[in-house]
């Protein structure tokens, strides 16, 4: 049913002389040492590290959409497909990665969830800095199973607005200070408008989409070295789909989250930080119309309201050791009210019938949660940092109680580092997650994996680093869930006949990743690299590829700064063909001697679409203005047009007693131009 995505689409570490180094360089201090592998970070400032980027890096890089969730689906061990900014983690969907902005958990930060999140809600005009971890991430974080993305929003005394405008949205951002720069604030709010677009493409009678979000926050230094802050994002969005031949739908989605935090230090030692949240999400959709040539009916209204509290320590014992430790409380309640009535021919003792589904749920859950972590970060020898913890979650809602010990380790050789990673990890269903549309009413025990992770990182001169990883998630007790396994981005995937339950018995994923960077100061920045990985589960005795299985991965991008005024970029994506499943028709006889089409799904992802590969370009100038600075860009995305799959749809015709089944590719997005500007002052 998503024909239109190319319209949304539109808006849109060598090991070498190992012991001389050890003896000649200088151990690097306890709480600098970066311990965690799988680790990635978006910075102000360039490093030589091979997993670090500046944020005027970001910038440059052709991107569509200017959206932050994109930008980063680049890095190694990354999978994300042209319509969705939601990207998976070493074969792991988004769901299992805490996304954490200023201290705060987001839920669901996607606008647009009707095509799986187009965009994230989070602006990157306002975020300083970030880090995702891929794997092997500490005690500090629970509750998922694969990753951790946290993101920090800029904090400046100086006074700087921002205004910019593309064709996919308009936004602007204002930063300032006040009582004599011991507070300073931050807003901004951006408007996408797919809708407007369309509507002068004359095409608004198909589909219209919106979306707009405000964030805002300001932080006082109550004392020395103690900062409290208040935060608020709002995220706002609609959809409204007219077409004759299928169901209407309109559809709105609210994430509000509003948050205080309080960091601080107690001398050289102690520092603590405290977060109190609250959050609400709203999810509403409405579909009418005909279906298959039958009446279809939706109505589906979610809520959720949670509240959290969130206390961390950290004890520094000298270079000795570092004590860290911290106790989470979380209550909340959700709502479901939902009705679907819809109809479809089937073949019941060689009779043709019309089956009726109706489902109807409503359900008020509501429960609690409890979090505490310990830690220690210690050299037992020079050159050797290990960091074990130990991390509970409970969650009386589902009657999880899960014990989570973990050991991350570091061995600096001087100029070569080898990080290696273990540890146990759960993740309880969401109080939003049961999937009621498919008669789910009871919450499912937690899911559970370990993870083990070796990785080398190593200079190459001044300004190229190399890092080799290789990984492995072995994942227990998977809860059962449903999948469409043709029609990818369908608007009413519940009511679709490829919709099956899978109930996996465990999950593995393997792979070596190696990433080489150039990031100095010079004319000409460039990245490498490429990841051989296989992510799997086993289902009814036999080991199935998950949907973003993908085999081999390239990525390589440079950036060539030409002048203070203009800055060249090209990125290059390749990757082998994900799995789909395919699709069998046939003739079931009757007993009244006649024959009907019927359709069954193939093996569960039985099959490998194309190999995916394009090119993105762009190109930046920048204006030094007596009104400020100007930064305009052209920005090319699939500069090649090459066609990328999403999957097939069928063209099916019936002579006689033959069935003739013609596949017809579901294209990934097209060439796409693309324009905007930024006024900074």
């Amino acid at each position: 049913m998503l024909r239109f995505a190319p319209v949304l689409g539109l808006f849109l570490s060598l090991l070498p002389s190992l012991h001389a180094q050890l003896a000649v360089e200088p151990p690097t201090k306890l709480a600098e040492m970066v311990v965690t592998p799988s680790r990635f970070g978006v910075t102000d400032t360039a490093t030589t590290a091979a997993a670090s980027l500046t944020a005027a890096d970001l910038e440059v890089l052709p991107q569509m959409g200017d959206d932050l969730f994109r930008s980063i689906a680049r890095l190694p061990g990354l999978a994300a497909d042209d319509v969705s900014a939601q990207f998976w983690v070493r074969g792991a969907p988004h769901s299992e990665i805490v996304a954490r902005l200023d201290g705060v958990d987001l839920l669901e930060p996607f606008h647009l969830k009707d095509v799986d999140g187009a965009l994230s809600i989070v602006d990157p005009a306002t975020i300083r800095g970030l880090e995702l971890s891929t794997g092997g991430f500490t005690v500090d974080y629970g509750d998922r199973l694969a990753g951790v993305l946290t993101m920090e929003t800029k904090s400046e005394a100086r006074s700087l607005t921002t205004l910019s405008l593309s064709l996919t949205g308009v936004g602007g951002s204002r930063q300032g200070a006040f009582a004599g720069r011991r507070g300073r604030w931050l807003v901004a709010a951006r408007r996408g408008y797919p809708d407007v677009a369309l509507r002068l493409a004359d095409r608004d009678n198909d589909i219209s989409p919106r979306y707009y979000d405000v964030t805002a926050k300001v932080e006082y230094d109550v004392a020395p070295a103690h900062t409290l802050s208040v935060h608020v994002l709002h995220a706002g969005d609609g959809f409204r789909y007219r077409r004759t031949s299928s169901p209407s739908l309109s559809s709105s989605y609210d994430s509000d989250y509003l948050w205080a935090r309080w960091r601080g230090e107690f001398g050289p030692a102690l520092a603590g930080e405290a977060v109190l949240s609250w959050a609400r999400l709203e999810w509403n959709r409405d579909g009418t119309g005909r279906l298959d040539g039958f009446p279809f009916f939706l109505r589906d209204r979610r809520q959720l309201d949670v509240a959290t509290l969130r206390n961390d320590w950290t004890y520094q014992l000298g270079e000795k050791a570092i004590l860290r430790g911290g106790l989470e409380a979380k209550t909340g309640e959700s709502s479901y009210d939902y009705a679907l009535s819809h109809q479809r021919t089937a073949v019941s003792n060689g009779v043709q019938v019309v089956a009726t589904e109706n489902v109807n749920a409503a359900l008020k859950p509501a429960g609690s949660a409890g979090a505490a972590f310990v830690t220690a970060r210690f050299r037992p020898v020079k050159p050797l940092v290990l960091e074990p913890g130990l991390r509970f979650d409970r969650h009386d809602y589902t009657r999880d109680s899960e014990w989570n010990p973990r050991i991350n380790a570091a061995l600096d050789l001087g100029g070569t580092t080898v990080r290696a990673a273990w540890g146990a990890y759960a993740q309880s269903q969401g109080l939003h997650d049961l999937s009621v549309a498919d008669g789910e009413r009871r919450f499912g025990r937690a899911e559970r994996a370990e993870h083990r992770v070796l990785g080398v990182e190593r200079p190459i001169g001044r300004t190229v680093a190399l890092r080799v990883e290789a990984y492995e998630r072995i994942t227990s007790r998977p809860r059962a869930r449903w999948e469409n396994l043709d029609n990818a981005y369908d608007l009413f995937p519940e009511a679709q006949s490829d919709r099956v339950r899978l109930a996996p018995s465990e999950g593995r994923a393997r792979g070596v990743e190696f990433l080489l960077s150039s990031r100095g100061d010079g004319p000409l920045r460039w990245h490498v690299s490429y990841a051989v990985a296989r992510a799997e589960e086993r289902i009814a005795g036999r080991w199935r590829p998950r949907a973003r299985d993908q085999r081999h991965a390239f990525y390589t991008d440079a950036t060539y700064v030409l002048s203070p005024r203009w800055e060249f970029s090209a990125a290059w994506h390749f990757h082998t063909g994900w799995p789909t499943t395919d699709v069998v028709y046939s003739l079931a006889p009757l007993t009244n001697g006649r024959r009907l089409l019927v359709s069954t799904n193939g093996p569960v992802y039985g099959e490998r679409l194309p190999d995916y590969h394009r090119l993105d370009v762009r190109a930046t100038r920048r204006f030094k203005t007596r009104y400020g600075d100007v930064r305009a860009f052209v920005d090319v995305f699939n500069a090649y047009d090459r066609t990328n799959l999403l999957g097939y749809d069928h063209r099916v015709t019936v002579t006689g007693t033959q069935v003739t089944d013609v596949r017809k590719p579901r294209e990934q997005l097209p060439f796409l131009p693309s324009a905007g500007v930024s006024w900074q002052f």
